[in-house]
């Protein structure tokens, strides 16, 4: 596989993600894509193993999404 497949088939998967959570969660995609692109800059600055970062990034949305509406429902 060349480099630049490579790099359509992550970037896929992860439009991909942030368009399922968006989904799941009932939030506007814009607002999940501006929090998944940061979870994943955070998980990419240290990633040894770049296989799981959809997962890691999408576990994080998902923790900030409960977390946001949690807090605007005290």
């Amino acid at each position: 596989m060349r480099v630049n497949d490579s790099k359509a088939s992550e970037s896929a998967r992860h439009e991909s993600a942030v368009e399922a959570l968006a989904r799941e969660t009932g939030t506007e995609e814009s607002h999940v894509r501006q929090l998944y692109d940061k979870a994943l800059a955070r998980l990419e600055a240290n990633a040894k193993v770049r296989g799981y970062l959809t997962v890691l990034a999408g576990r994080n949305v998902r923790i900030s999404l409960r977390e946001a509406r949690e807090a605007n429902t005290r």
